[in-house]
């Protein structure tokens, strides 16, 4: 009786125990499930993040292209704008060098108010004395034209001077052909500004050329007062025209060299201007200029 009761101690015990690690096995397995659960939503949850976080990349980009797309029309539509300023410049370059060079090609020679007669009367003999003859002279208009300044030789003569035989003042630059043989040149000059501002030009810097010789000009020697040309101001007003005359001394071996090939040289009026002023002609200009038969 007693290894009865024993055995059936011992088999109860058994089943306790049995039921106990039941439970553990229960709890563990609970445990775990809920372990896994936790895992799988913060998984879940890491997911949906990296999710949201690619696509705000995405979206990021998507703006940053945007943006870059505003940019480059941007850039498109300003090198487009900066190409046809460019173009309206160069085509606006193009019409005024154009006009430029109608306004050249139109320019003529303006018309002389001092008439042939009171021209060819010398205004040397009553200086010189002597014997002053007419040995050339030419009534064909010479045009010189910078198009802002232009500049008309109306007409020109040639005088001989043949013993000198008036007293002249030593201080005088026209002493030069005092009781000397020799010749003066004199030039009807027109020089017209066809600007809106003033122009300044030193007319005595037309030049008389020849072989191996070149010879300035004069806005005083054997000029009367009223044929001084702007009296004698270098300063030539806003849309004017100046007429007076332009003189040249010679002595025979001068005018000997100066008769060979002669031409007159204008010189450049951005010579005289700073700042330089709009010309159509960049360098100094040069005719044909004979002064003998």
């Amino acid at each position: 009786m007693k290894k009865i009761s024993l055995i059936i101690f011992v088999l109860g015990f058994c089943l306790l125990a049995a039921c106990g690690n039941d439970n553990d096995v229960k709890k563990d397995e609970q445990n775990n499930e809920q372990k896994e659960t936790t895992k799988s939503n913060s998984n879940k949850k890491s997911d949906k993040k990296d999710t949201e976080t690619e696509d705000q990349k995405q979206e990021e980009q998507k703006e940053q292209e945007k943006q870059a797309d505003k940019t480059s029309e941007k850039k498109r539509d300003s090198n487009i704008k900066e190409k046809d300023l460019e173009e309206k410049a160069t085509k606006k370059t193009e019409i005024d060098k154009k006009k430029k060079e109608s306004e050249v090609t139109q320019a003529k020679p303006v018309t002389s108010t001092i008439s042939e007669s009171e021209f060819n009367k010398s205004n040397t003999l009553p200086i010189t004395g002597g014997n002053v003859v007419t040995v050339y002279n030419s009534n064909n208009p010479k045009l010189l034209s910078f198009g802002s300044l232009n500049i008309t030789i109306s007409k020109y003569k040639v005088e001989s001077v043949v013993g000198s035989d008036k007293q002249i003042d030593a201080y005088s630059p026209e002493s030069y052909l005092g009781r000397r043989d020799g010749y003066v040149i004199t030039l009807d000059v027109i020089i017209e500004n066809t600007t809106n501002s003033s122009i300044t030009y030193k007319a005595n810097h037309l030049t008389l050329n020849g072989k191996d010789i070149s010879k300035g000009g004069s806005k005083e020697n054997f000029i009367p007062n009223d044929k001084v040309l702007n009296n004698t101001n270098d300063e030539f007003p806003s849309m004017s025209q100046k007429e007076g005359y332009i003189t040249y001394m010679l002595n025979e071996e001068d005018f000997a060299k100066i008769k060979q090939s002669t031409t007159l040289t204008a010189s450049n009026p951005n010579d005289f201007n700073s700042p330089s002023i709009d010309v159509t002609v960049k360098n100094d200009i040069t005719t044909n200029f004979p002064i003998n038969k």
